[in-house]
């Protein structure tokens, strides 16, 4: 587990500190495995890309992530272009995130098994999906930011789609 400040211009950054270091002692004295980092931005950010790219598109095709980048020639090159826009989105957010980490995320991606994803299981068992917290979020920021973000957008409007069927079969069961 990684913790770390969300600074609140409203709150003394001493404060801030305080409470960070009370509850990484209490953590500790519980035994809990953690890591205070410096910027807890850059790890959420980071999830936001892998999340963005593995559960949307396992998701729109019903396949596991190795099946997924094996289905066409433009499969990666597309994976790509999604994490580089959340990258783009993190950046004019102020967060420092490379589009190295692109590299990094497919070579983890590659090295495992064909897995799915959390969204793909939930569509799968007909369950809404978790879009604004997935997708959402990047989106929101991108559009208020003025973000070029086409690839994003399309794959959200798309979901939005996959769970409107979701939750119109769900309604009609109730």
């Amino acid at each position: 587990m990684q913790i770390g400040l969300f600074p609140n211009a409203q709150l003394d950054a001493s404060v801030e500190k305080h409470r960070l270091n009370k509850f990484a002692s209490l953590l500790a004295e519980g035994k809990t495995i953690f890591q205070v980092v410096e910027n807890v931005q850059v790890q959420r950010w980071e999830k936001v890309v892998w999340n963005c790219a593995w559960n949307s598109l396992t998701t729109l095709t019903m396949l596991d992530t190795q099946s997924w980048l094996k289905s066409s020639a433009d499969a990666m090159p597309m994976t790509r272009k999604l994490m580089a826009e959340v990258i783009d989105v993190a950046q004019k957010c102020g967060v420092p995130i490379e589009y190295e980490l692109i590299d990094r995320h497919i070579d983890k991606i590659l090295e495992m098994p064909g897995i799915g994803s959390s969204m793909q299981t939930d569509c799968k068992n007909g369950r809404p999906l978790e879009l604004d917290v997935i997708l959402g979020t990047p989106v929101k920021k991108g559009r208020e930011l003025g973000v070029s973000i086409p690839t994003l957008e399309t794959i959200y409007i798309l979901l939005l789609g996959v769970n409107k069927r979701l939750e119109d079969a769900n309604a009609s069961r109730a």
